[in-house]
C-alpha cells in the first residue's frame, strides 16, 4: 500500500507523463473541459442503488479546460430509463469562463435501471461526459418472511501497476447490514426478493429446490480505501438456505473498478467468498 501511495506522489510530484498510458495522453492533450460528479453527504456520485420515490440528488461541477482555457457553451444534464426514454433533462445556465458547481434533484416513481448523463461542450468543439448508472428498487411484499443480520465477504485485490508498483493484498467487507425479503413462491419455484446490503436495494428473483434459493446473479457497489479510494462493482452469485427461522448465505462475489489521480488510472480487480446468516424478523 505505502509503494502505490509513493508512486502517485510521485506522478503529481513530477507532472510528466511517466507511467501513463497513451490512451490517458491522449486525453490530456485533447483538452477536454472539465466534468464530474461531486461527492459529499447525500450526493450520489457513484453507481448504486435505492428504492421507488427516493429523492436523489446530484451536483456537477464543470469547468473549462485548464490548458486551453476555451469558453463552455452548452452543458446538459439528463437521466433516461431503461427503455431509453428521458424521463428528466436540464440545461441550466452557467458561468462559461469559471468553475460552475450545479445542482440537480430527481425522485424516479417507477422501478428501472436509469442512465445519469452530464455533458458538456466548449467553444473549441471539445466535448466531455460523465455517466452514472441507477438502479431503482420496487420494495417486495412479504411472503415467506424478512430475514436479517451480517454479510461478510472475504477476498483479494489486486491492481494494475503505477510506475512500478502494484496493489496485492486480502481485503475483507465485514458486518454489512444485510436485509431480505423474500415474496411468495410461483408454479415455477421462483421467489421474488428484495435484497438490501449496506444500505444499497435490489429487487430480482431467485429459484426455490428444497430449503435452497439460487439468487439471481447481481451488483452490489462498494467503496473501498486502497490508498486511493475505488468504488468496485461486484458481480453477485448467492444462494440462500433456509434453516428453521435463519437463511445462510453463501457466494462469490467478483468485479472491478477505477480511480484516476491526474494522468494516471488505478484499476483494481476483487475476487471474494460471501458467507452470512440472516434471522427471520417475527412480528410481535
Amino acid at each position: 500500500m505505502k509503494k502505490l501511495f509513493f508512486a502517485l506522489a510521485c506522478v503529481i510530484g513530477l507532472m510528466t507523463f511517466a507511467g501513463c498510458t497513451q490512451e490517458q495522453i491522449d486525453d490530456i492533450m485533447a483538452q477536454k473541459p472539465t466534468v464530474e460528479f461531486v461527492s459529499g453527504e447525500g450526493l450520489i456520485s457513484t453507481n448504486n442503488s435505492f428504492y421507488v420515490d427516493t429523492e436523489l440528488n446530484f451536483k456537477v461541477k464543470i469547468a473549462p479546460n485548464a490548458g486551453s482555457n476555451q469558453p463552455l457553451t452548452n452543458f446538459d444534464f439528463s437521466i433516461t430509463n431503461l427503455n431509453g426514454n428521458t424521463v428528466y433533462n436540464r440545461k441550466p445556465e452557467f458561468n462559461a469562463s469559471a468553475e460552475n458547481i450545479l445542482d440537480f434533484q430527481f425522485t424516479p416513481t417507477e422501478a428501472s435501471t436509469y442512465t445519469v448523463t452530464a455533458t458538456v461542450t466548449d467553444q473549441a468543439g471539445k466535448v466531455n461526459v460523465a455517466t452514472l448508472v441507477i438502479d431503482i428498487a420496487q420494495p417486495v411484499i412479504e411472503g415467506i418472511g424478512t430475514f436479517t443480520g451480517a454479510l461478510n465477504i472475504s477476498g483479494h485485490v489486486t491492481t494494475n501497476e503505477v510506475v512500478g508498483y502494484s496493489y496485492d493484498d486480502d481485503y475483507n467487507m465485514e458486518n454489512l447490514v444485510t436485509t431480505i425479503t423474500l415474496g411468495a413462491i410461483d408454479d415455477n419455484n421462483r421467489v421474488s426478493a428484495t435484497i438490501e446490503i449496506d444500505g444499497t436495494p435490489v429487487t430480482l428473483y431467485g429459484t426455490m429446490v428444497n430449503d435452497v434459493i439460487t439468487f439471481d446473479e447481481f451488483h452490489f457497489n462498494k467503496s473501498i480505501s486502497i490508498t486511493v479510494d475505488v468504488t468496485l462493482d461486484l458481480i453477485m452469485n448467492m444462494t440462500g438456505i433456509l434453516a428453521n427461522d435463519e437463511l445462510v448465505l453463501s457466494g462469490t462475489a467478483t468485479g472491478s473498478g477505477s480511480a484516476t489521480v491526474l494522468v494516471v488510472t488505478v484499476t483494481a480487480n476483487y475476487t471474494g467468498d460471501i458467507e452470512g446468516t440472516l434471522t427471520k424478523v417475527v412480528e410481535e
